[in-house]
């Protein structure tokens, strides 16, 4: 296949320029990026451009790239590279392009779907987006996608923007048909991305290098180091928005590695683990997939407010699934994800001496987490600011868990309440018990575990039960009066195993096709994997 263009994204930058350099000295096709700016000092040197013209049928395609502007907060850049604002860079090189008479240009982006229909198809001048980094699949055909293949967005200048984007890890290959009047302007847009299942010859040439290459750590990558009782979930979806059995795991074997020097916390990115462990044997290539960074084990100490301070930072962008979602050992937190950024967290609570306290803002703690976030990567300055006697060059992240599931094996994964979603309708005490009670009414044992309070104090005294008249009347259909000044007939649903949007919309609206309806609802969970247990808001029919 030949390539015409590409765009840097996050992870070309993960070993700073050391590791990118080489690949652009022998790169043969354009690496674009317009907010990628590099210094007189750096080894990249100008073979970054901003954009490139291709003439395609004799016509002049303008193509602008664009990495995610949080690059610096979850990559290691260096100091030798600055990455700017991307809609401002990217407009003054669309205007660049115009001027030159190149009135087709396409956004090569590597800043994911929700900024792509956002903020990038509205970019006056840009004609079609084809992105990258939040792993979206979109798809006319499953309905399990995020969104159509391509997704047409309304561009201020009056015409349709495409934007399209196919998952990930090469899994899919996007196909993709458009054609432009003679002003550029985009009259049809159609295409599907291809599965590039087992019917798809791999080529030969490429998997005889890929042995080559791999030989001297096959005999590693074999060696058994454990087995598990049941698959172990390290998925996206679930890592960077709540308690994950991979966060579990691999928070123990850290802290059972640096618990003799007096460690008691640990915090890892939910964006570092990459991978699930499946049933039985588990091999070091099994590790070695889940924690491909070669992240080392770091420990530190930190004052509870600053605790707290990097939790906020683990929530703050749960819209987004960002990667600094903190799965924790020797800690628990409860987080409510309707709060705004850096308000969120609302309790944390420590292991001290077999029991749960409070956490102390005043007390100095010893914590863990691995060298990039305490470096300040994934948003954690405040580790790289506030943390004292840092340590960074501890064991390997990867051995540390295997040897743990050496040890543990068979091992068998767990969820322990470590991370509490709060109810949305929980800040306002007075309405908290009228969110679960009209969800549930003839099972008022079932809220317990997301509100206990009102659950144990229900059964037992009969002044909650007296308002309960009005308060299920906020959810009962023929009572729609109550619920009306704040969401119209608007309910929720626990996900259950083998829900889908598509079916979920089928049964709420008597029409699957209103799926998106659903997914636009909940922008904190992926279409193509609901979590089981999670509740999900399900809009009023309009």
């Amino acid at each position: 296949m030949k390539f015409d263009a590409m765009t840097v994204g996050n992870h070309e930058f993960d070993d700073g320029e050391d590791a990118l350099a080489p690949f652009l000295d022998v790169i043969q096709f354009p690496v674009l990026s317009a907010n990628v700016k590099a210094s007189a000092a750096a080894k990249v040197g100008d073979r970054i451009k901003p954009s490139v013209v291709l003439e395609v049928g004799g016509q002049k395609i303008g193509i602008v790239g664009a990495v995610t502007t949080d690059t610096p907060e979850i990559a290691s850049p260096g100091p030798n590279i600055t990455i700017e604002d991307d809609v401002r860079t990217i407009t003054a090189e669309v205007e660049k392009l115009k001027a030159e008479g190149v009135n087709k240009i396409i956004a090569l982006t590597h800043v994911g779907y929700p900024r792509d229909k956002e903020a990038i198809a509205r970019i006056p001048g840009v004609d079609v987006v084809v992105g990258g980094h939040t792993h979206s699949l979109l798809s006319n055909t499953d309905p399990k996608a995020e969104g159509p293949y391509p997704t047409m967005i309304d561009n201020p200048d009056g015409y349709k923007v495409p934007v399209t984007q196919a998952a990930s890890y090469s899994k899919y290959l996007g196909e993709f048909k458009v054609v432009f009047d003679d002003d550029g302007v985009v009259k049809e847009a159609d295409g599907d991305p291809i599965y590039l299942d087992k019917s798809i010859e791999p080529d030969a040439q490429v998997l005889a290098r890929i042995k080559e290459l791999g030989a001297p750590i096959e005999e590693l990558k074999a060696q058994k180091v454990g087995e598990t009782t049941e698959a172990v979930d390290g998925s996206r979806e679930n890592c960077r928005a709540r308690e994950c059995a991979m966060g579990n795991l691999v928070s123990d074997a850290v802290l059972e590695r640096v618990k003799g020097q007096g460690v008691g916390i640990v915090i890892t990115n939910g964006g570092g683990l990459r991978a699930s462990i499946g049933q039985g044997q588990v091999t070091m290539g099994d590790v070695l997939t889940v924690l491909p960074f070669q992240n080392t084990v770091a420990t530190f100490q930190l004052s509870g407010k600053d605790l707290k301070e990097a939790l906020e930072n683990g929530v703050s962008q749960l819209e987004e699934g960002a990667g600094r979602f903190a799965q924790v050992a020797g800690l628990k937190y409860a987080f409510d994800k309707s709060a705004p950024p850096q308000s969120r967290v609302k309790s944390v609570e420590v292991m001290e001496n077999g029991g749960w306290v409070p956490l102390d803002p005043d007390k100095d703690y010893l914590v863990a987490a691995n060298n990039y976030t305490r470096q300040g990567g994934d948003g954690y300055k405040v580790f790289a600011e506030k943390a004292k006697n840092a340590y960074d060059y501890g064991p390997g992240l990867e051995q540390t868990v295997a040897d743990y599931l050496g040890t543990h094996s068979p091992y068998t994964p767990k969820l322990e309440g470590r991370i509490t979603e709060v109810a949305a309708a929980q800040p306002a005490e007075a309405a908290a018990p009228a969110a679960p009670a009209p969800a549930e009414p003839a099972k008022p044992a079932e809220p317990t575990p997301a509100q206990p309070a009102p659950a144990e104090t229900a059964p037992t005294a009969p002044a909650p039960a007296e308002p309960a008249p009005a308060q299920p009347a906020e959810a009962a259909p023929a009572q729609p009066a109550q619920p009306a000044a704040a969401e119209p007939a608007q309910t929720t649903h626990v996900v259950a195993g083998g829900d889908t949007y598509w079916d979920l919309a089928a049964k709420a609206y008597g029409d699957g096709t209103k799926w998106r309806t659903i997914a636009e609802a909940n922008p904190g969970y992926r279409p193509r994997r609901l979590p089981i247990g999670a509740t999900l808001t399900i809009p009023a029919a309009q």
